[in-house]
């Protein structure tokens, strides 16, 4: 599994799914959706209607080159024309992640940027400013911002470090697909489903959920400590309700968001969370793109269903067929997660669905697997 190569076509003389096309080309952007379109938590905090809102500007200091030292470059921030390293503090010697942008990309607001880069789907000030807003409302699965800085060329976003790196590398460096790794990645895989449901719970949908953009802690995953971060808020909103408005990388977008008519957030949300849990478990990614016509893997989904592509499609590096490695629970798992009618599809359990939904901590996967985290009790199954 490649971060540039992800499936393969179908191949019909053996049966098997392999190649595909590159991704699709995202649209423009609309900024938030209007007022009164996400349905109020039953809770009490609720995130603001303007995300970037939540850091003023104002709050931006002079980045000083002695208070951190570079240890390593991390990875390339494309969208955001900069790279994010490893730092250490030179006083108390704490590792922090520094994304480093071009002050030409970032200009000297949310409203500046706005105006130099009208078509642009990803939002630097409205990631650091709903990364806030989570930090203030205790979330636990977002990474803490520490500051803002700018020195002549370039604006320093200084966050926490996740020693475990992203999902990518944790599911590439993981056993072979089978018993052992679902035993092992069982615990991310229910965390994240937890931290995507409070989440939306606080009143955010993310919209460009992968597995790049969820980070591991390095610790267990338990009640008491968060074993995953949600990171890349820039294409987040307050807004449930979209339109015309295609949003995240294209193995990961639910099917209608490609259709003419009004989807849901939250359903778009949980079936990013269903490609991210295939490719946890099963050491691959299921399908290149959702848009009609670009991926054989996906249009022999759409006709004859996940079940049947299962029994096609072999496991990455092996000739056995991914059915044979994934059990029953995990089937009925992921045959909700990435239903292709959203009406059919699994919720997380968020508390704003006015009609009684299923959802996974209704599975006997997840409640196979929740263990002492209980996290099924806690989202209120």
């Amino acid at each position: 599994m490649s971060r540039q190569q992800i499936t393969k076509g179908w191949n019909s003389e053996n049966g098997d799914i392999s190649a595909s096309l590159p991704s699709a080309s995202v649209k423009r952007f609309a900024e938030e959706a209007p007022p009164g379109t996400l349905e109020k938590a039953s809770n009490d905090i609720i995130a603001p209607t303007q995300l970037h809102a939540s850091f003023s500007a104002e709050e931006v200091k002079p980045w000083d080159d002695q208070k951190y030292q570079q240890v390593r470059k991390l990875a390339d921030a494309s969208r955001n024309r900069g790279m994010v390293h490893l730092m250490q503090e030179t006083q108390d010697e704490k590792l922090v992640a520094v994304k480093q942008m071009p002050n030409s990309w970032m200009q000297s607001s949310h409203e500046e940027f706005l105006r130099v880069h009208p078509k642009q789907t990803e939002l630097p000030w409205q990631d650091i400013g709903c990364t806030r807003f989570l930090n203030n409302a205790g979330y636990k699965y977002a990474s803490h911002l520490y500051g803002v800085f700018r020195n002549a060329t370039d604006t320093f976003v200084v966050s926490s470090f996740a020693r475990g790196g992203d999902l990518f590398g944790v599911a590439e460096a993981g056993p072979s697909a089978g018993p052992g790794r679902e035993t092992a990645f069982a615990p991310l895989v229910i965390q994240i489903c937890y931290a995507l449901k409070v989440l939306h719970d606080l009143g955010i949908v993310h919209r460009d959920i992968s597995l790049e953009n969820v980070l591991s802690t390095g610790v267990p995953a338990t009640n008491g400590q968060p074993a995953v971060q949600i990171i890349d808020f820039g294409m987040a909103s307050t807004g449930r309700r979209f339109k015309d408005c295609t949003r995240g990388k294209a193995s990961y977008e639910a099917p209608e968001m490609h259709n003419a008519g009004e989807y849901d957030a939250f359903l778009s949300d949980t079936f990013a969370v269903g490609v991210v849990v295939y490719a946890m478990l099963l050491c691959d990614y299921p399908w290149m793109s959702t848009k009609p016509g670009r991926c054989k893997c996906f249009e022999y989904v759409k006709q004859f269903g996940l079940r049947k592509y299962c029994a096609k499609r072999c496991v990455r590096g092996s000739t056995a067929k991914v059915d044979s490695v994934t059990p029953e629970p995990l089937m009925q798992l992921l045959e909700g997660l990435l239903s292709i009618d959203p009406a059919k599809r699994l919720t997380l359990g968020e508390k704003q669905w006015a009609e009684k939904r299923k959802s996974i901590w209704d599975t006997t996967w997840v409640k196979q697997n929740s263990g002492t985290m209980d996290y099924a009790k806690n989202a209120g199954a």
